[in-house]
């Protein structure tokens, strides 16, 4: 016998099959009956019935798995729009931080003296993505600058 590969099928099709599993097992089917029927194994059309007894039709839907947005984050929200507005309205002298201009660094530095947090550039990086903010670069030369010297 051909068994489906659950995982392969996408998620309307896996919610097709998952509700076929439970139509005929309403109507009284045996596993094995259900296994030829369908082509899920056993083990898994009675995982299948389980769930749906336990959770009802919501157990049809595939689950959405990993991390939620916004979790494991090393700052807190007051923190976070702490540090956007400091950055915003205020410079690193501030605070007793060498420079005009924040860096990563200097927020980094920032961060460290007011929340007591370590932070890793790379995931400040992506706060400040999160914020809408970006690394600037200093133009290298002025901008009304004379090329001539005079």
């Amino acid at each position: 016998m051909e068994y489906i590969d659950l995982r392969k099928v996408g998620r309307e099709g896996l919610k097709e099959i998952r509700r076929q599993v439970v139509r005929l097992k309403k109507l009284g089917k045996t596993g094995k009956e259900i296994e030829e029927l369908t082509g899920v194994r056993q083990n898994r059309a009675s995982e299948i019935w389980t769930a749906y007894q336990r959770e009802g039709e919501a157990s049809l839907e595939r689950k959405k798995y990993g991390r939620k947005p916004g979790s494991h984050m090393v700052l807190s929200k007051e923190e976070q729009e702490n540090i956007r507005t400091a950055v915003a309205e205020k410079t690193p002298e501030d605070y007793g931080i060498t420079g005009k201009l924040w860096t990563l660094g200097r927020t980094r530095e920032y961060i460290q003296k007011q929340y007591h947090k370590a932070i890793n550039e790379r995931t400040l990086s992506d706060y400040m993505k999160r914020w809408g903010m970006s690394c600037q670069r200093p133009a290298k030369r002025a901008r009304k600058q004379n090329p001539n010297g005079i």
